[in-house]
């Protein structure tokens, strides 16, 4: 039996990983110092030296970050243990001997609130299998990696993101990969990441293609709003709101307000439409490392794109604030008058394909397009570089009827690992149902592989004339403009 090599040689020292189903894996690789002390609410700085081999066969600790009380899916989305040494990232290879392999480098989602890159999530052992080097990354969270104090240094969580993406141009061949042939790609906030970091001045050079899945343009705040979190976060501290008073709180307590602002954001009577994006924790544009917003920024991007969206971004989201079940008509009209659904929007869903007829639908519908797929499609259509665009509309029979494509359930799809979600538990079983199509997460692995190994994922390029679209399904399709009907409606409205 011919053993592969497991050791690599970094800028910082030698790490040794572990083979695992035939490829290698290296776990918790320090790419930036700890954050913490005289580094907290500062710019990433670089990690220190080691002597000796670095034995990285284990999982590391992920950011300190707040939790989700209940949250069946923790253990399959987050860190089993939290600690300072925390921007790492996790590599899989096929042979830290090879050379010139095609790389992917995840950015874990969690609404800039939760989330580890080595999550059973992400495992990288599927793209490894293919031919990849597979690089997922960790990166500052809520307060400490997006409050915006207006003096010049902003969007932390994402500089470590570039720190990590330097990081990888320095240091991957070691592992057998091409520094010049690196995909980001990431999901939920991760692909809002991605989608920034599109956007950002620094960044450029050092990814050559781009993936978002889940993403949206919109969740980039404006320094006015950002200020205002930030006023609300020092209110709750009981602190002034400068970066000095917020690193002479305890780690221990901002942490413990992470989430009461997180889910305080969901008051549609305090923060009005802004709730919709989600999370109060965002990048800041209008700033030195993000002048543009990604919108605005778009026609800059020079790297070939792929983007989609689930059917039904908001299911989850719904299900969080106790409205799954359905919506009383005065609330509803109150929440769809605030997306600006109004008049043509409605009569797009009701009287369109999809036939929507309960509050709630509706409610999902505009609360989908507002954050996600109308913004989606307009960063696509600014764009001037190559894009590709899919949907994702397979439904689990286990969620409410024309509410069941939900938020993240294509990454096991995506990463060609349903027995992962199913390893959850009864939760993970819950979600998939009993009969997830294995077809499908073959189908679009296999389409995500071909567009990070060569810019082309089997199907022709977005444009404003035909815009082609990609349906994965239990039988993929391909259709030209499958939102027309709704994105005239929003426009009209809007």
């Amino acid at each position: 039996m011919v053993h592969k090599l497991l050791i690599a040689r970094t800028d910082a020292g030698i790490v040794a990983g572990v083979e695992d189903r035939g490829a290698v894996r290296f776990r918790s690789i320090p790419y930036a110092a700890p954050p913490f002390g005289k580094n907290r609410f500062q710019p990433p700085t670089a990690a220190a030296a080691w002597e000796g081999v670095r034995d990285t066969a284990e999982f590391g600790v992920g950011v300190p970050q707040a939790r989700f009380e209940g949250d069946p899916f923790d253990p399959y989305f987050n860190p089993a243990r939290q600690g300072e040494d925390c921007l790492t990232l996790d590599i899989w290879t096929p042979d830290p001997a090879a050379s010139g392999l095609p790389v992917m480098v995840w950015i874990h989602g969690g609404g800039f609130i939760t989330g580890t890159g080595s999550a059973p999530a992400h495992d990288g052992y599927s793209f490894a299998r293919d031919g990849f080097v597979h690089v997922g990354i960790n990166y500052r969270l809520g307060i400490d990696g997006f409050t915006f104090f207006d003096d010049g240094i902003e969007n932390l969580g994402l500089l470590d993101q570039i720190a990590a993406l330097e990081w990888v141009q320095r240091n991957i061949v070691a592992f057998g990969g091409d520094p010049s042939r690196v995909t980001i790609f990431g999901q939920s906030g991760g692909g809002v990441a991605v989608i920034d970091l599109m956007a950002m001045p620094s960044a450029r050079g050092l990814f050559a293609q781009a993936i978002a899945m889940s993403g949206t343009p919109v969740a980039a705040a404006t320094k006015e709003s950002a200020l205002r979190v930030t006023a609300r976060l020092a209110e709750r501290l009981g602190i002034e709101p400068t970066r000095e008073a917020f690193a002479a709180v305890s780690l221990e307590r901002t942490i413990a307000e992470t989430m009461p602002m997180a889910l305080e954001f969901f008051d549609f009577a305090q923060w009005g439409k802004e709730s919709f994006t989600v999370s109060p924790f965002r990048a800041v544009y209008g700033t030195t490392s993000m002048p543009l917003s990604p919108l605005a920024a778009a026609p800059e991007s020079t790297v070939p794109f792929m983007t989609g969206t689930m059917r039904n971004e908001a299911t989850g989201f719904l299900a969080g604030v106790g409205m799954i079940d359905g919506i009383p008509d005065d609330i509803g009209a109150h929440m769809l008058a605030l997306l600006g659904a109004d008049g043509e929007v409605q009569r797009a869903y009701r009287d369109g394909p999809r036939g929507l007829s309960a509050v709630v639908q509706l409610v999902e519908a505009a609360w989908t397009d507002f954050a996600f797929r109308m913004p989606t499609l307009a960063l696509v259509d600014a764009r001037t570089a190559t894009s590709h665009v899919y949907e994702f509309l397979w439904e689990s029979p286990m969620f409410p009827p024309t509410l069941g494509a939900n938020h993240a359930l294509e990454v096991p799809f995506m990463r060609d690992d349903l027995a992962a979600m199913r390893a959850v538990g009864p939760a993970g079983i819950a979600t998939l149902g009993p009969d997830a199509p294995q077809e499908l997460a073959t189908r679009m692995h296999a389409a995500f592989v071909a567009f990070a190994r060569t810019g082309q994922p089997g199907w022709p390029a977005y444009d404003t004339e035909n815009r082609t679209t990609k349906i994965f399904n239990s039988v993929d399709a391909l259709e030209n403009d499958p939102a027309a009907m709704e994105r005239r409606a929003w426009k009209e409205e809007q």
